[in-house]
């Protein structure tokens, strides 16, 4: 059985740029982790947007549900580190003023209080749906 694995370059505010290697089944916190790079996180499930990055080139699924983040963020490519596994080589922006840059995405976009769920159309695809 052969395994995979992603070249994920982490952009930094400021130009410094770490890259890591992501194996298959492993997210991109998890990889970032191990290979010491210091990455914001809290909750580690995707629900506090601690870990925020903004996908510039290549493509990840999210193994779980991003519950912070909304269709709009998804659709200009907003991913949480915590919960996305690259499926290809990717280039991501990080740092903790991402996690600020969401309300100026949503602000305008808001119409309830509560969250549609999300689904495979908008970034998030179930670890059962991988065959």
């Amino acid at each position: 059985m052969t395994s995979t694995s992603h070249t994920v370059r982490l952009i930094w505010d400021g130009g410094h740029i770490d890259t890591i290697d992501v194996p298959a089944g492993k997210t991109i916190l998890e990889a970032a982790i191990l290979a010491g790079c210091v990455v914001p996180f809290e909750c580690r499930w995707g629900s506090c947007a601690k870990c925020t990055g903004h996908l510039l080139t290549g493509d990840v699924v999210h193994t779980s549900p991003p519950r912070v983040l909304r269709k709009e963020h998804l659709i200009a490519n907003y991913v949480l580190l915590c919960v996305a596994e690259p499926i290809s080589d990717c280039s991501i922006e990080v740092g903790d003023h991402l996690k600020d840059s969401l309300s100026t995405i949503s602000r305008d976009s808001i119409t309830s209080t509560t969250s549609p769920p999300l689904s495979p159309a908008f970034g998030w695809k179930s670890q059962r749906d991988n065959p």
